[in-house]
This record gives C-alpha cells, structure tokens and sequence, in this order.
C-alpha cells in the first residue's frame, strides 16, 4: 500500500497497516507534513489535495467534517491527520514552506480557503463622475461617494447579493448560489430554478438601482447642481470565491473568467448607448421574462469567440414585488404622511386594557416608528432572510400596540383600504390584487413569527 506525495519531487512512501493516517505514514518516514496543532484536528495545516485513490480513503469523522463545513472544502481536500488509507492514493501537500504556513495560519476561522461557485456577476460604474470631482471640494466628493454607494447596495443587499468591494467609483457585486442544492435526483432540477431565481433577482437589483438613482438625483440636482448617470454589466457562471490577499489583510472575493465578462459588458455599455447589458447566458435562461430595446453582437477584448448582449429595460411582465417597490416610491413622493391614516384604523383593533397594563413596557421594536417597519419590509421583500427579521419587528410592534394576535389577519384590509384611501389616483385593480397577494404572504409570516 502506498501514499504518492506529487510535490516537486515524487515522493512514495509505503504504508504496512490499513488504517493507518496519512500523517502518522509521513511521520514515520520523516517526510515534512506541517500538523500544528499535534494531529487533533484543531488547524488545518496538514490538509492535503487527494487527487488519486480518494475511494480508498476513511470517510470524514466529526471534527474533520466540522472543518470542512466551515471551509467550504470540496472532497478532495482532507485533513491528513484525521484520515485513515485503505489502498493506494496519490496527493499532494497544500502546505509546504513557511510562506504557505503563513498564509494558512492567518485565516479566521469562518474565512473561505477557495471554492467553485454558481454565482451572478453585477458591475456598476458612474457615467461621467470625474467631471464631478474635478469641480467640487474633496470632501464633498467623498461624502457624496458614500451616500451613492449606499443608495445603489441597498437593492444589492435587499435582494439577496452580496457586496464584493468598491472599486474606484464603481461596485462589483454577487447572487451566490451554494453548491449543495437538496437531494442527488432532484439537485439538477433545482440548480435550474434557483439559477433562474438568482437571475431575476440580480435584474431587480438593477432595475431597482435606477429607481434609486432617480431619487438620489433629486438631491444631487438641488445640492450640487449635477446628476449621476449609471452603467451596469451582468454576467452569470462559475466562479472561484474565496479570501484573497496578504496574510495580514484578506478579503472574500469573486474571481474568474465570469468577473472579466461582466465587468466588459459594463464598459460596453459606453460603445454601444446603452446602460444595462446582460449576457447570452443570462438572456437564455430568462429572457422570455425580460423587455429588451436591443441586442449587440460584439467581441469582447480578451475573447476570441462572439458573443451577444442584451439592453434591458425592465421586466417584461409585472414583477410582484419590483411592481410593490415602484407603487411605495410614487405613495411616499406624493403622499409622506399615508401611515398617519393607517395608525389611526389600528386604534379599533387594540384591546385598551392590556394596553394600559403595558404602558410601561417599552422594546426596541416599540421605539423604531411603523412607517419605518412598514418600509423596510417593501425594500426587504426580495430577501427573505432580512424579511423575516423585518416582519418579527413588526409582529413585536402590533403587540406592544396591544394589538392580539388573532387580529393580524385582519389588518390586510384595515391595511389596503388606508392605502386606497390616501393615494386614489394611484390605486387600481391591479395594485389591489398584487398587494393583496404580498400583505397576504407578509401576514402569514407574521402569524409565524
């Protein structure tokens, strides 16, 4: 039996008993295997990359799996000291001299040591922003940097994204999605629908990123006399995802060809008079759901095939919660103070002795004011994992309202018709149904809570 070390000298080194560690047969031939923790499973500079014979090895015990959870680690990467050899493999060391021992040793414990990914890829970059900082104050210049990205990651975060890292003027972004999806027969099924799910997603993100700007603009125009312009790229595929950097500072990213392609696409948006390009791969999953005004064929620098982009405008169909998003920017724009009728139908349903038992009680949620909730639940409903923090708020605040929970249900319509009545020129039947539908979700969540 024997354990093949392919570093830069093939290394073979027999082992008498089956059973055996990988590290223990290192130990007793006196080949270097880094194991600083004594062979405990408590670090992970023994790991090792098993590229032969990975059948003939133990299975992961407890601890090893613990670590290889928290890594991210696929298969063929084990802890050398916790695996037991059968037969003949072939592997390699991942650590080999005390610059990879650095490395190693500065991760943290939740950081990422490299994995593949199914991810999509935003970038976004301002139209003409050094034209701004060339006329106005450095600090200015900063502070209206700041509040831009703000108000452009909100709807990256709100929908599930992940903010990779600011780059100069522009962000890259990312919707992950994890690599173990379910049960094997069912897994390829579903690795479709959430890449569809994590497109459409991604596209409100954008789409929701100019309702944003439209807003910040406002601001811009009454305090600066300027407006911003933005340009997006998105791009979908497998990507490497881990911590890059210096042993002493890292940060997660995303690399790979993916990241290239999205962030050309973003600059092809300057040749081509567009604002937001997506590509073929995202277009042949979703487009039938996306309303397009045009489609470029072009090949990209670094690329030797053509491929073909598409300018998206919007959502072909109503998307529920973009549609919900939209209707609470044109109900705050004309109407600020709508909560006020809302707070005031609450009063029939709030059971007036208990309130007075409660009247000293008070909780964060009671402090934070339900216009407030209300709207952070409509930013929040692309994400729900976010949402549902958002919606036990709100189920905290009905309660210090003395509100019971029986009620709650009825507050769909006590909440619809406070909404018909303040914004009647906004109101038809197709919001009606559409919010009907989402508070309904909203109050079951509630309930649930």
């Amino acid at each position: 039996m024997q354990i093949i070390f392919y570093d830069k000298e093939t290394t073979r080194l027999k082992s008498e008993k089956k059973g055996t560690t990988i590290l223990e047969t290192a130990l007793k031939h006196d080949y270097p295997l880094y194991h600083l923790c004594g062979g405990n499973a408590k670090c992970t500079t023994c790991r090792v990359y098993v590229s032969d014979g990975i059948s003939n090895l133990s299975n992961r015990n407890e601890r090893e799996q613990l670590l290889a959870e928290r890594k991210g680690w696929p298969t063929e990467i084990r802890l050398a000291c916790q695996t037991e050899v059968f037969g003949d493999i072939g592997l390699r060391r991942i650590i080999r001299d005390n610059k990879d021992l650095k490395t190693v040793t500065s991760e943290s414990k939740s950081s990422k040591t490299g994995e593949e990914c199914f991810a999509v890829i935003l970038f976004l970059d301002i139209k003409g922003f050094t034209s701004f900082t060339e006329s106005n104050l450095a600090y200015d210049v900063v502070f209206v940097l700041n509040r831009f990205f703000h108000e452009m990651s909100e709807p990256i975060l709100n929908n599930g994204g992940e903010i990779d890292k600011f780059i100069g003027d522009g962000i890259l972004a990312f919707f992950q999605i994890p690599n173990e999806t379910g049960s094997k027969q069912s897994q390829a099924e579903e690795m479709q629908n959430l890449k569809t799910e994590t497109m459409k997603s991604a596209i409100r993100a954008c789409l929701r990123m100019f309702d944003q700007l439209k807003k910040f603009n406002i601001e811009m125009k009454d305090r600066f006399n300027f407006t911003f312009d933005i340009r997006l790229g998105l791009h979908a595929g497998n990507v490497i995802y881990g911590d890059i950097g210096h042993s002493e500072f890292k940060s997660q990213t995303v690399l790979g060809d993916v990241v290239n392609v999205a962030s050309r696409l973003e600059a092809l948006n300057k040749k081509t008079n567009t604002r937001f390009l997506v590509s073929d791969v995202i277009y042949d999953t979703i487009g039938t759901s996306l309303s397009i005004d045009k489609k470029v064929i072009t090949k990209l620098r670094g690329k030797s095939d053509v491929m073909k982009a598409y300018s998206v405008i919007g959502f072909k169909g109503k998307d529920p919660i973009l549609f919900v998003q939209q209707y609470f920017d044109h109900l705050n724009a004309k109407n600020p103070n709508w909560i006020h009728n809302y707070e005031n139908k609450l009063e029939s349903f709030r059971n007036k002795k208990v309130n007075l038992e409660n009247s000293n009680e008070t909780t964060d949620e009671a402090l934070i004011p339900l216009h407030q909730i209300l709207e952070s639940i409509v930013d929040k409903l692309g994400n729900p994992k976010t949402l549902k923090k958002v919606i036990s708020k709100l189920a905290n605040h009905y309660q210090m309202l003395s509100i019971p929970r029986e009620n709650f249900s009825k507050l769909v319509s006590v909440f619809l018709n406070s909404l018909e009545e303040t914004s009647s020129e906004l109101w038809n039947n197709e919001i009606s149904l559409v919010l009907k539908e989402v508070w309904t979700d909203i109050t079951i969540q509630l309930l649930e809570s």
